[in-house]
């Protein structure tokens, strides 16, 4: 349930967060109409509270609504090694690629990657971003070359 705050934006509307995206972290309403398929006009419309998005389905507004939350809250308070170990962990177990397989295309022991997934302080920097270009590389094509459902 949303709280109205005087004249202002609603506590838990994800417009305020929008405005956020938009404005600290420089995302321009066209990029995200793009990565989210409404229009740049819509975009601005919905940040600035001159519109809203119930013309679409309800589903897709769930799904901006998530896109929103992940662009904004979750870029800030998730960690980068946190990201990575859930994108290893999504790939383990949606693909089945091991963590053998992850090192090696790393080139990075699977014992140094398995400590990584305890405590990421146990690999350095270097690896790190051995690790997450490959983690992300991954992730990319097999989020484009699997079949959809």
């Amino acid at each position: 349930m949303d709280i109205i705050v005087g004249d202002n934006l609603t506590v838990g509307d994800p417009r305020e967060d929008l405005k956020k995206i938009l404005e600290k972290y420089k995302v321009s309403p066209k990029t995200f109409g793009l990565i989210s398929g409404i229009k740049e006009e819509e975009v601005l419309g919905y940040a600035y509270k001159n519109s809203t998005l119930s013309n679409l389905p309800f589903e897709k507004e769930l799904e901006i609504g998530t896109f929103i939350g992940l662009l904004s809250d979750g870029m800030e308070l998730v960690t980068a090694d946190e990201r990575v170990k859930a994108i290893i962990e999504h790939l383990n177990t949606s693909f089945q690629i091991s963590n053998e397989t992850l090192a090696l295309y790393s080139h990075i022991e699977k014992k140094e990657l398995n400590d990584f997934l305890n405590d990421s302080n146990t690999l350095s920097y270097e690896k790190r971003y051995r690790l997450a270009a490959v983690v992300l590389f991954l992730d990319t094509i097999t989020t484009r070359y699997t079949p959809k459902k």
